[in-house]
């Protein structure tokens, strides 16, 4: 049947040529990555409950690698930008403390906490797969504080910025 809309028929773009050893791989670290995350939050070794885990961390890891597939992103992470994120415990059971504090505050003098926007230093770098894959991290690293959520980065001033319900004193500098 011809084109009606007097435009010229365009051809769909062929697939990515990705091996599949390297999906299956990729694969296989998200299930190990959310099984763990699934271990961790459930807190039972119940043969069950493993299992239902095991079930569910199958099933998101596929659905996150065909997400990667389909936008065509590869998350491509160095080692050591992984160790910046065995600070990340620390940082979430300190800004716990500082929103509870701030909730006990409101409730109990009716103080509003100092909430407010900052912008935080933070080298932007280029626009491969490991560059876009690292401020992927910053993104999600910083936010995972319940005081902290980042709105975006900027590139041209290097600068990210942030929301903090109770606004720390000082510089903070986000992970590079």
């Amino acid at each position: 049947m011809p084109d009606l809309s007097g435009r010229a028929a365009s051809k769909a773009p062929s697939p990515r040529r990705i091996p599949v050893a390297r999906r299956a791989t990729a694969w296989l670290a998200w299930w190990v990555v959310l099984m763990s995350l699934w271990v961790i939050l459930d807190d039972s070794i119940a043969l069950d409950e493993l299992l239902a885990g095991a079930g569910a961390a199958a099933l998101a890891a596929l659905l996150a690698e065909l997400a990667g597939y389909q936008a065509a992103t590869r998350l491509r992470p160095r080692a050591e930008w992984l160790g910046r994120a065995l600070t990340l415990p620390g940082q979430v059971a300190r800004d716990t403390v500082t929103v509870f504090a701030a909730l006990y505050r409101k409730l109990a003098r009716g103080e509003e906490p100092a909430s407010g926007f900052r912008a935080l230093p933070v080298r932007y770098g280029d626009d491969s797969m490991e560059g876009k894959t690292r401020r992927a991290l910053l993104v999600g690293g910083q936010s995972v504080a319940p005081n902290t959520f980042v709105l975006g980065i900027d590139g041209e001033a290097e600068v990210m910025i942030v929301h903090q319900l109770v606004v720390s004193s000082g510089p903070q500098e986000p992970s590079s």
